[in-house]
């Protein structure tokens, strides 16, 4: 089987995440069978890229707006699924290309066009683009002939707004990748790697792409509430690309507002390499996100062993359960009460870290494949 994957829209974040981890296991799954050929924009191809003799790559044209992207998709890849003798084409950025003459197989992973209470916050100049990301990704779904959600969250959520198809749909959970471990703490080069970002001898961590959904001002007005009953020593850091930067700004207007200068350290972008040993030092992760469809993020810091206290909308209860504490992400009093909990009560969070690693266990990029695997056959 020949498999063209639209990764056009994996720019940042989840999306490379996913790819990154997804295409080495689906030729490991696969038996040798199949060849993948991956349409990605150039800039991030090369993270995802497995150098595997069956996963080709092409590149995409490079548009400079969300509507120029999506034309050039729309027109460009039905002509490459017939020129590279495609058996399925498969979109897991949740838009489907319209008129593909293959089969298509869809997954949805940016669930915040679909959540109504997002959608009521969406800056007025972003507006226009979660409502033609909404649309087309209702249309998608109609027109996919099977449809894959990564959260039940997200299934019970989506299902109703593109008419329904419960029959030609199913929940298959992304997986975990083996880097995130407790051990990464000790590495070699932590040490080193610690010192080169500054990093505070104990300190909170919070990890995401800065968009206006992922609640950094309530977290920092949280910091800010509890800051009295913290240790002088203990530390906010948020890790993160500030890919949306006029929200960057306001979170730094707030970290000013607050004189927490000395108490918030924003580490921007930080390669994924290193990761793993910046979630395995932190005292807790703290997971504010008001929307997510399988979070990512939240399974590598369980998987770290970092004591996670998390938002409790959407999936996140669901693919945490009894391994994280939850708070109300739009009550800056209920963040505050995580923070002092995440800080001062040990035994809670050691509880948490122990459950931690044990929950992530069910969650498998293996299993992952497998799974999509037989999808694909079964659309074909």
């Amino acid at each position: 089987m020949r498999v063209l994957v639209n990764a056009t829209s994996a720019r940042l974040g989840g999306g490379i995440t996913v790819m990154r981890n997804l295409l080495p296991a689906f030729v490991d799954a696969d038996g040798g069978a199949h060849e993948y050929i991956v349409v990605a924009h150039e800039d991030s191809a090369a993270a995802m890229d497995p150098h595997h003799p069956r996963v080709h790559f092409e590149v995409a044209q490079r548009g400079e707006s969300l509507v120029s992207r999506l034309v050039w998709e729309q027109l460009e890849l039905p002509v490459r699924s017939v020129l590279d003798r495609a058996d399925i084409v498969f979109s897991p950025g949740g838009l489907a290309v319209l008129t593909a003459p293959k089969p298509q197989v869809l997954m949805y992973q940016n669930m915040a066009p679909f959540e109504p209470r997002v959608m009521a916050r969406v800056p007025a100049h972003e507006r226009r683009r979660f409502f033609l990301l909404r649309e087309l990704g209702a249309l998608s779904g109609r027109i996919a002939r099977r449809i894959v959600f990564i959260s039940r969250y997200a299934q019970r959520s989506i299902l109703p707004q593109i008419g329904g198809r419960a029959l030609d749909s199913e929940c298959i959970y992304l997986g975990r990748d083996p880097a995130f471990r407790p051990e990464a703490a000790s590495d070699p080069q932590a040490q080193a790697l610690s010192d080169k970002l500054g990093l505070p001898a104990r300190y909170l961590l919070s990890v995401s792409q800065f968009y206006f959904y992922k609640n950094f001002v309530e977290l920092v007005d949280g910091f800010a509430l509890a800051l009295p009953t913290l240790p002088s020593d203990v530390s906010l850091v948020i890790a993160g690309a500030e890919h949306q930067q006029d929200y960057a700004a306001a979170v730094r207007a707030r970290i000013a507002r607050h004189g927490l200068g000395d108490r918030v350290r924003l580490l921007g972008a930080v390669p994924y390499e290193q990761l793993p040993m910046i979630y395995a030092r932190a005292m807790a992760f703290l997971f504010p996100s008001t929307v997510e469809n399988f979070p990512n993020i939240l399974v590598e810091g369980l998987a770290s062993g970092a004591p996670t206290f998390a938002s409790k909308l959407g999936p996140m209860p669901e693919i945490a359960g009894d391994a994280a504490t939850y708070f109300d992400p739009y009550d800056t009093h209920d963040i505050a009460r995580a923070i002092e909990r995440a800080t001062n009560d040990q035994a809670l969070r050691e509880t948490l870290s122990r459950r931690g690693i044990e929950r992530v266990k069910r969650y498998s990029w293996e299993r992952t494949a497998r799974q999509l695997l037989r999808v694909f056959e079964e659309a074909r």
